[in-house]
């Protein structure tokens, strides 16, 4: 199959266009998320989401953490559904359901059910303009909608909205502007170099039979959407640690037929680096995406660095692109079709 034939492989390439269209509509967020602000004096944060939308919730709540004072946490619609006591109460709470399609079965359930708790209200984070049914408020990613199964500009899109959502209530204004005058461009230029990266790391490790990727703080969350696109597309053995959990237990199986990318933090490097190294000398391969060239990675077998001037929290929206670029070129050495993963769908409908 030609990657050109690919529905998946044409939207990977057009998640550049999918950040402009957020920047054209970037002062209706930000007025959305200062309305909803002002109303009134939110004491939590809850991110809510499903598969790939809850890993997006967990890179949510680690950009709102970090640009707020307040409380921030991810929880699976499911865990919301059928536990809201565990999470709802003790004040104001702002529920964000982040999701690609408005029809999923358990966003809605979870929404539904935290209404039934006083003082919350609820924020959608979406694709889907239809998610106004059921939320006060919704801020859109409005050129991400897909026609894959797989999520992919639909997922970066709605990082770069809640690294908008983060910054704007947070008062972060240069920031976010630094933020959104980078992030087309970088996407647009990296992306051919990190296709070509993909290409070489699976054609020069074919057996590549387990793959890892880690990543701490806002990180965290997208090195298990890396290792959800390997699952989705290419039926491939994949986890994912917060990257210094790897030395305690996980590393057990690392072998020559291991990759482990690791999504390079700016403040742990030196930490991450030494691990990497250990993993190297017991037969892993090793792939490094981060912001800065530095001596501490000079050993990874693969690299590619941003160079940007953007902090970890601004590049977030990007640092999922060789993942998901991992996953298709795997799925298609292995003769699979990544537009029709295994029993996959675009939404789950429970009737």
């Amino acid at each position: 199959m030609d990657p050109m034939d690919s529905t998946t492989y044409k939207e990977i390439f057009q998640q550049p266009q999918a950040f402009l269209a957020v920047n054209q509509d970037l002062e209706l967020i930000r007025q959305t998320v200062q309305d909803v602000f002002s109303r009134r004096k939110i004491g939590q944060v809850i991110f809510t989401g499903c598969g790939t939308s809850l890993y997006l919730a967990q890179t949510a709540a680690a950009l709102f953490s970090h640009y707020n004072s307040v409380k921030a946490q991810a929880v699976p619609c499911s865990e919301l559904y059928f536990h809201p006591q565990l999470y709802i109460g003790g004040g104001e709470t702002l529920v964000c359901p982040i999701t690609r399609k408005s029809v999923t079965t358990e966003v809605r359930l979870a929404i539904k059910r935290v209404h039934e708790f006083p003082n919350v209200q609820s924020l959608a984070i979406t694709c889907c303009s239809g998610s106004r049914e059921y939320n006060e408020d919704m801020i859109l990613s409005s050129d991400a909608n897909e026609d894959s199964v797989v999520m992919t500009k639909s997922f970066t899109s709605m990082v770069y909205l809640c690294a908008i959502l983060a910054m704007t209530a947070g008062g972060r204004d240069g920031e976010l502007e630094q933020m959104a005058a980078e992030i087309p461009g970088l996407c647009r230029r990296a992306l051919p170099d990190l296709d070509s990266l993909a290409r070489r790391i699976l054609a020069e490790h074919p057996k590549t039979n387990l793959y890892i990727t880690l990543g701490q703080g806002v990180f965290y969350g997208i090195a298990n959407e890396c290792m959800n696109k390997e699952k989705e597309m290419s039926l491939s053995n994949s986890e994912s640690y917060y990257s210094l959990e790897y030395r305690h237990g996980p590393m057990s199986l690392v072998d020559e037929n291991t990759l482990i990318l690791q999504l390079a933090s700016q403040d742990t490097g030196n930490y991450e680096s030494g691990l990497l190294r250990e993993m190297k000398e017991k037969g892993a391969a090793v792939a490094v995406f981060g912001e800065k060239a530095s001596g501490l990675w000079d050993f990874a077998d693969y690299a590619y660095f941003a160079e940007s001037g953007l902090n970890d929290l601004q590049l977030s929206p990007v640092a999922v692109l060789l993942g998901q670029l991992l996953g298709y070129h795997a799925a298609r050495s292995k003769g699979l079709n990544p537009d029709s993963p295994r029993h996959l769908s675009q939404a789950i409908v429970i009737s």
